[in-house]
This record gives structure tokens, sequence and C-alpha cells, in this order.
């Protein structure tokens, strides 16, 4: 879904942007009118977060866009080496299971996916984005 109900384009770059955004300070709104996506950030001026809150809280246009959590993201990321990776190269499958144990995952799974090549690299960032458009569709289908 790429429009709302009213035939507007939804700004969907925007949208991929606000759920993967990890800085909790930062606030992203859809605008179930016009498609656009508000981006609220404490680095914006005074007035500025003044004048933008006010204009979200006057209207019912605007609905928060969620997250994607931390927990679904290493989901994804430990769903990939189980469907993805174990059943063609089992290497790959132990140095990448290693790397999500303990704290840093996120940190040490890219790193070591560099280190397995672009083939892995390619094909982890194709099947990370497919969950993310999934995810975006729900998300939508859900407020919309």
């Amino acid at each position: 879904m790429t429009t709302l109900p009213n035939g507007n384009p939804i700004d969907m770059e925007m949208l991929e942007v606000a759920m993967e955004d990890s800085n909790l300070t930062n606030m992203y709104f859809l605008n179930t009118q016009t498609g656009e996506v508000l981006f609220l950030s404490e680095d914006d001026d005074m007035d500025e977060q003044e004048r933008l809150t006010e204009e979200i809280e006057g209207s019912n246009d605007y609905v928060r866009i969620e997250r994607i959590s931390s927990s679904e993201a290493y989901q994804w990321m430990s769903n990939f080496v189980e469907e993805v990776v174990a059943p063609q190269d089992q290497r790959a499958s132990q140095k990448l299971s290693t790397a999500l144990h303990g704290k840093g995952a996120f940190r040490r799974f890219k790193d070591t996916l560099y280190t397995l090549g672009e083939q892995w690299t390619q094909t982890w960032y194709d099947w990370r984005d497919q969950r993310l458009k999934e995810a975006m569709e729900a998300w939508l289908r859900e407020v919309l």
C-alpha cells in the first residue's frame, strides 16, 4: 500500500527512515490525509518544535509512526541465519550465529556479514528490505 484511502501517495521513503530510526529522541508522524511524514527532533529549534507539536496536537490527521523494535530486528537477523544461511553455508551460519550472542550483537552481526563477502551482504540486505516492507505494510493496514 503506497497510497492513502483518499488516493494521496504515502512518503514511503520517509516512512522507512522513521521505522528504522534508532534515535529515541526523534519522533515521526504520518499525516493520514496528505501522506507526508513529519519529523520532530530535539535538535529542532524550540520555535519549530512548538509549531510542529501544535500542528500535530491540533489535528486528528496525524498518527505516530512506530519503530521496528530491537527485538524484532534481532529476530530478523536470527531468522536470516536459520532460514537462508544455514541451509547453504554451515561455516557462515556458525559465524553469524556466534556474532548474535551477547551485547553488541547488531554491530558484530554486520561486521561478520561483511567479512563473509558481497554475496551474503547483499542477500542479507535484500532479505531485510523485504521484512521491512512487510512491516511497513502491516503497520499501514493497522493505522489506516
